[in-house]
């Protein structure tokens, strides 16, 4: 493994997290939950870790983002912030979406792969991976009265905190297999070194956020 140094900002919902990750190790992370500060604490906590670190924010060599689908202002944050920092180091930018971060959590050989992100108003977005948790095949919005019958009970289902799992248990009965599991700066460096050994990356110009309630239409 070369010499990576991957900064991770993930700030899409009411968490505020930032990491450092180098070859395979996570050497710092802050995790804060906190409404509406996001903007100040995504740059002190930047600034606190590499003073802490003791490293030069020269020596980080990619930027890991959590690209959505999550809260419009949260996302806008945290990529500002990240675009901003790439391109004054003159660095790539490595957008993973949530999709990716819940359906690395599950089982690498049982298909497909069912990742439930809430969307407000009795929606959620359904990301389906049927061959490779890497790899998004499809992406929806539905209301939550039509999962049961969009969602089939083989395959893994994977949803986003530990509080929706007793729900989506009793919702599609004992039978499916239900995973819980958070969002973090860690974990999207991990993710993003992953993405840059595929290739090849996405301008910075090319990249945006996922924001909710925009890529998809309620089926």
């Amino acid at each position: 493994m070369s010499n990576y140094l991957i900064l991770g900002i993930e700030t899409s919902g009411i968490l505020c997290s930032v990491a450092w990750w180098q070859n395979g190790s996570v050497l710092l992370e802050y995790n804060l939950e906190r409404k509406n500060e996001h903007a100040i604490l995504l740059a002190a906590f930047v600034e606190r870790g590499f003073k802490e670190l003791e490293i030069d924010s020269k020596a980080v060599t990619h930027v890991a983002i959590g690209s959505g689908p999550g809260s419009f202002t949260g996302l806008r944050i945290g990529m500002s912030y990240a675009k901003g920092f790439c391109f004054g180091h003159n660095i790539p930018l490595i957008p993973v979406t949530h999709f990716e971060l819940l359906s690395d959590l599950a089982e690498d050989n049982k298909f497909p792969v069912y990742t439930l992100i809430e969307a407000g108003k009795g929606n959620y977005y359904t990301g389906i991976f049927n061959r490779d948790k890497s790899e998004l095949d499809e992406k929806y919005l539905f209301p939550i009265s039509q999962l049961e019958n969009k969602i089939p009970e083989k395959g893994q289902i994977v949803v986003h905190e530990e509080n929706s799992k007793g729900y989506f248990t009793q919702f599609f009965g004992r039978t499916a297999e239900i995973i819980a599991g958070q969002y973090s700066a860690a974990r999207l460096c991990a993710l993003g070194y992953n993405k840059h050994l595929k290739g090849p990356l996405l301008k910075l110009n090319e990249i945006e956020p996922q924001y909710l309630q925009t890529f998809a239409g309620v089926l």
